[in-house]
């Protein structure tokens, strides 16, 4: 063996063993999906970049009481996509308080229960950020089952950019990790470390991020395009 690409989830505490036992392995490692470390090659999505992209459109759309249903907390892209959320909100000064967010578990039988108990605590909620596509299809169903409209009433974004996104009813507003670009900047890197050890060179150690893209469907709709249209 060359090298490893370590493509485990950073969860809780299950990375800290890099610290101690790192330097023992005798074969370049790269990382995929960790925040980032000094002295470790690393590649992920920049999921806080994308929380922003989320909250961001939601208040340019001119939703002011937005939610946010999360993945299990403790998983490093799942907090680095409610921080955004979070800090978006605060740079322009409209509150958050935990009624305002519910934790999932990337699950869609997850999402319907984050998003009842959601809607309960946040009644005028207006706008919503699903950490995955996967809970956002669930959200879409229920906010159908209790006669809201989307996106009249409720606005929905989600996060990955799975193909059947562009599928769901109304069709899911977005946030597209390019999961293929993320692999092959992963073995490019990790292949350019080999090569380096190989020739005896020193290895620099990096954290590369990946910008997401936001990808805009019917799930969202400016509020002043929604009152034309109901006026018209």
């Amino acid at each position: 063996m060359d090298g490893v690409l370590w493509a485990v989830p950073e969860i809780s505490d299950n990375h800290t063993w890099v610290d101690e036992r790192l330097e023992n392995i005798p074969v370049p490692v790269l990382f995929v999906a960790m925040q980032p470390r000094k002295g470790i090659t690393s590649v992920s999505t920049d999921n806080y970049q994308g929380g922003i992209m989320a909250t961001q459109h939601l208040l340019d759309c001119g939703r002011k009481r937005i939610g946010h249903i999360s993945g299990p907390m403790g998983w490093w892209e799942a907090d680095e996509r409610k921080r955004g959320w979070q800090e978006t909100l605060s740079s322009v000064g409209i509150e958050i308080s935990d009624q305002h967010c519910v934790e999932g578990n990337w699950s869609p039988a997850s999402g319907e229960q984050a998003f009842k108990e959601l809607i309960e605590s946040f009644p005028d909620m207006d706008g919503v950020f699903v950490a995955n596509d996967q809970m956002s299809l669930s959200v879409l169903r229920e906010a159908s089952r209790r006669g809201i409209c989307v996106p009249n009433q409720l606005a929905v974004v989600g996060f990955d950019g799975i193909p059947e996104s562009a599928s769901f009813y109304p069709s899911l507003t977005t946030v597209s990790q390019d999961l293929q670009l993320l692999g092959e900047e992963a073995v490019q890197n990790v292949v350019q470390m080999i090569q380096a050890r190989q020739s005896n060179q020193s290895i620099i150690a990096q954290s590369r991020f990946i910008k997401p893209t936001l990808v805009v469907r019917e799930s969202t709709k400016p509020i002043s395009i929604i009152s034309k249209s109901v006026q018209s």
